[in-house]
Parts: C-alpha cells; structure tokens; sequence
C-alpha cells in the first residue's frame, strides 16, 4: 500500500499541469525549481521555494497543491491539509489536490473523509480511477478488519 500512496503522491508533485498555474509571474520557475529539488531528495528547499511561489502568486492552485505534497512526504499532515483545501477552493476540478487530502486523511486515521476525496478525485481524473480503486479497496479491508 505504501508503495501505491507514493506513486500517487510523486504524480502529484512531479507532474506538470500547465493551466493550473496562474498566468504571468515567476510563480511558474518557483515551481518548477521546487520540483527539481524535491526530485534531488531537498525536500525542505523545494518546501521553501513553494512557499516563495505562493507569496508571488497568491491564487496558484499548482503552488498549493505541491506544498501540500511536499508536506505529505515530510509528514506534515495538518498543514497538508490546509494547503490541498486551499488549492480545492481555488479550483474545484483540482483532482491531484483531492487525492493529496486523501491520503492526508489516511494518514490521520480519517477514512470517511479520505474516501470521500478519493470519490471526488475519481469522478475528475478517471485516468487515475484504477489506482484511486486499489486505495478504495484497501480502505474498505482496513474498515472490515476493525479499522474505522
């Protein structure tokens, strides 16, 4: 499973979604040095240039989006949260940051929660509905097994 959530959180974080950031600025190079230093293993430099993209760009989804992700990998999972709802009230068809907020939640034990993102996400980015599914499935064996 761990393998699964990371492969969904990489995607997230390293995949570039031209559209979602917002036009002009140099949010954009700000970003897209935080995706090199979050592929280096810098997590807390790509952290910092996110946050600098954000203080440039205060409506950039993208930027929201991958600070909550950087945080998901550093553990972070409060703050994830705040930054993937951020990026949802931004735009509402952001399907990376529903799948973000859903393993946040997984990660704090909120499986209601986490399911009804990973719902959401499915419903807009049907190319990721057969991993959203497994997660689905695991979720559901973790609940019938005690879990809540």
């Amino acid at each position: 499973m761990g393998r699964l959530i990371r492969h969904l959180v990489s995607g997230m974080i390293l995949l570039g979604s031209t559209g979602m950031c917002s036009a002009g600025g140099n949010e954009e190079g700000l970003i897209q040095q935080a995706n090199r230093q979050s592929e280096a293993g810098n997590l807390e430099q790509a952290q910092s240039l996110l946050m600098q993209a954000i203080e440039v760009a205060p409506d950039s989804t993208l930027a929201y989006s991958r600070l909550g992700g950087i945080q998901l990998l550093r553990q972070e999972y409060a703050p994830s949260i705040d930054n993937f709802q951020k990026a949802i009230m931004l735009d509402s068809e952001n399907a990376d940051a529903f799948i973000g907020l859903s393993i946040a939640y997984l990660h704090m034990g909120r499986y209601s929660l986490a399911r009804e993102a990973l719902h959401e996400a499915s419903r807009l980015e049907p190319t990721k509905k057969s991993e959203i599914n497994d997660v689905l499935a695991w979720l559901n064996q973790r609940e019938g097994a005690g879990g809540h």
